[in-house]
C-alpha cells in the first residue's frame, strides 16, 4: 500500500511521543487505588497535619454510584475488598456527618457482592489474608459485613504459618510482607519487615498497616515515605515505586514494535540502571526497593538486558525450575500463566543452553495442562485473558503452533464493533493493543491476518490515544491499578508497528 502524507505525520508524532515517554521512565507511577488510600486514611487521625486527610477526602469523592469503590470496570475481588477497606477507614477516620451515609450505602453494597466473587477468573493478591483480617476489623467497629468465600484458604495458612514459626521471621524475603497490613498484630518486636526507602515490600497500603502497629515516632522512613508517594488528589498509589517493572516492559514492548533500538537516545541509560539491579542469582523484582525476585519481570529484564549486548546467563531461570512447571514467586499458591509465556519468550534467544530444550518442553507441557478451555488463557496478574493470551502468539511461534493458532481464533473472533477488544465488558486501549501487537507479528511472521481487523484496531487506538483515554486499571494487585509507562509503551508500540508494517 502506497503511505500517504498523513500516514507519515502519523508516525513522527508517535515517534515524537516515544521519545518523551522514554525520557519519563523510570520514576515508576502508578495511580492512585481506592485500597491503599484506605488504608493511608486511617492514618489521619493518628498523624494530624501530615496530609493524610486528603486520602480521606479522595474517599468520599471516589465512591461509585452503586455503594462500591474500585476500578471503573467491575473485577468483583477488587470492589469488595477496596469497599470494605474504604467503610472501614470511614468508620475509623471520618469525622463529617455524611460519611455514615457513606458506610451504609457500602454495607449494603458488599452484601451483593459476595455472592459475585466466584465470576472472577482470579481473586486479588493476598485476598484470603486481607479479606478476612478486614472483616474482623470492620465487625470490631460495629459494621455488618459479610465473610467472603476464600479460593486457596488452606495453602494461604500454610504460607504465613511457616513464617511465623520461622527461627528468623524474615518478612523482607517472603512474598507475605506485601500483605503485611493483614497480618500486623503477628509482628514481633525486631522483625525486619522495611525496605531501604522506608516501604514495605513498596507496598503503601503494608506500610500504612506498619505504621498502624507502630508507636508514634518510631517509623519516621515509613511515614516520609507515603508523605513522599501521595499523589495531588490526596491519592495513593497501589504500589511504588515499580521502576524496574516499568523500564524494562515498556522497553520490550518497544523493541518488539521495532520502535527503538539499543542506543536510541535515551534507551542504554536506562537498560544501565536495569544491569545496576540485575542480580545473577535471583534475577530481579518490579520495584528498586524490593527484596523479592520474580520469573516475570527476571524473563522480561532478561530478554531486554540480552537485547543490549549485557552479558546475561539463561542460567538464572533455574532458580525458578520446579518439578513439572515454573514458578513466578517460590511458596506462590497458584502459578502464573503470564511468567512462563514471558520466560518461553526469554529462551527463544538461548538456543545454545544445555537445558534449552528440556525447558522449552517443561513450559509448554504446563500450558497445556492449564489450557481449560482450548481457547484463551487468563492469568493471576491481569484482569484480562488478552494480555496473557496476545503475548503468547509471538512466544509459541515455530514452537508450538498449533496452540497458537487457537489463541489467535479467539482473538480474531472476539473483536468487539468499535475495533476493540476488552473482557470486562467494554473495550479498552490496553488490550487491544496487545491484540494488535500480537496480530501484526503474526501477520509479518506466519500467516496474513485481515487486514480489516488490524485497521479497526488501530482506528481505536488512535481515538484514545487523542483523547488520552487509556489509563484503566487492569493490572492486580492488591487491587486494580494501572501501571502508566508499560501501558502506553503498549499502545505507542502497537500504533508504530501498524503503521511501519502494514504501510
Amino acid at each position: 500500500m502506497v503511505r500517504s502524507k498523513l500516514d507519515t505525520v502519523h508516525t513522527d508524532t508517535l515517534k515524537a511521543e516515544i521519545t518523551e515517554l522514554i525520557a519519563n521512565l523510570g520514576e515508576g507511577k502508578v495511580r492512585g487505588v481506592a485500597y491503599d488510600t484506605a488504608w493511608v486514611a486511617r492514618l489521619a487521625p493518628r498523624y494530624p497535619g501530615c496530609g493524610f486527610e486528603g486520602a480521606l477526602e479522595w474517599l468520599r469523592r471516589n465512591q461509585h454510584p452503586d455503594g462500591t469503590w474500585g476500578g471503573p470496570l467491575v473485577q468483583y475481588h477488587d470492589r469488595f475488598v477496596s469497599t470494605l477497606a474504604a467503610i472501614v477507614a470511614l468508620r475509623e477516620a471520618g469525622r463529617e456527618p455524611r460519611d455514615e451515609r457513606r458506610v451504609k450505602r457500602g454495607e449494603n453494597a458488599l452484601w451483593k457482592l459476595v455472592g459475585r466473587l466466584g465470576r472472577d477468573d482470579s481473586d486479588t493478591i493476598g485476598f484470603p489474608v486481607i479479606s478476612a483480617a478486614l472483616t474482623r476489623e470492620a465487625a470490631q467497629l460495629g459494621l455488618d459485613v459479610p465473610l467472603p468465600p476464600i479460593r486457596f484458604a488452606g495453602a494461604y495458612r500454610k504460607k504465613v504459618q511457616a513464617l511465623l514459626d520461622s527461627p528468623n521471621r524474615d518478612w523482607c524475603a517472603s512474598t507475605l510482607n506485601f500483605s503485611l497490613e493483614a497480618l500486623r498484630d503477628a509482628l514481633h518486636e525486631g522483625d525486619a519487615v522495611l525496605e531501604g526507602n522506608g516501604s514495605v515490600s513498596s507496598s503503601p497500603s503494608a506500610t500504612a498497616g506498619y505504621l498502624l502497629s507502630s508507636p508514634n515516632g518510631t517509623a519516621q522512613a515509613s511515614l516520609a515515605y507515603l508523605q513522599r508517594i501521595q499523589q495531588e488528589d490526596g491519592s495513593i498509589p497501589a504500589v511504588a515505586p515499580i521502576d524496574l517493572f516499568e523500564i524494562a516492559w515498556a522497553l520490550n514492548h518497544l523493541r518488539l514494535a521495532g520502535a527503538i533500538e539499543p542506543d536510541t537516545p535515551g534507551v542504554r541509560p536506562l537498560m544501565d540502571e536495569l544491569w545496576r539491579e540485575w542480580s545473577p542469582r535471583q534475577g530481579c523484582g518490579y520495584s528498586s526497593f524490593l527484596s523479592v525476585a520474580d520469573s516475570d519481570d527476571t524473563a522480561v529484564c532478561f530478554t531486554v538486558l540480552r537485547w543490549g549486548g549485557y552479558p546475561v546467563s539463561p542460567q538464572i531461570f533455574e532458580h525458578f525450575e520446579g518439578e513439572d512447571h515454573f514458578v513466578c514467586y517460590h511458596g506462590e499458591t497458584n502459578p502464573a500463566l503470564s511468567a512462563h509465556i514471558r520466560l518461553l519468550a526469554a529462551l527463544r534467544s538461548c538456543r545454545e543452553h544445555p537445558w534449552h530444550a528440556a525447558w522449552i518442553d517443561k513450559i509448554v507441557n504446563a500450558l497445556h495442562r492449564f489450557d481449560e478451555n482450548g481457547s484463551y488463557w487468563w492469568d493471576k496478574w491481569h484482569a484480562s485473558p488478552y494480555y496473557v493470551s496476545g503475548a503468547a502468539l509471538g512466544a509459541l511461534r515455530d514452537i508450538d503452533d498449533q496452540l497458537a493458532r487457537s489463541r489467535l481464533k479467539w482473538i480474531v473472533r472476539t473483536q468487539n464493533d468499535d475495533g476493540g477488544w476488552g473482557y470486562l465488558g467494554e473495550s479498552t486501549a490496553e488490550e487491544t493493543a496487545y491484540c494488535l501487537e500480537a496480530l501484526l507479528d503474526w501477520h509479518t511472521t506466519t500467516d496474513r491476518v485481515d487486514r480489516t481487523i488490524m485497521d479497526a484496531a488501530a482506528a481505536f487506538l488512535r481515538k484514545h490515544l487523542q483523547e488520552n483515554d487509556h489509563e484503566t486499571p487492569l493490572w492486580i494487585g492488591k487491587s486494580l491499578y494501572h501501571p502508566a509507562g508499560p501501558v502506553k509503551a503498549a499502545v505507542l508500540g502497537a500504533l508504530y508497528s501498524y503503521s511501519t508494517t502494514l504501510f
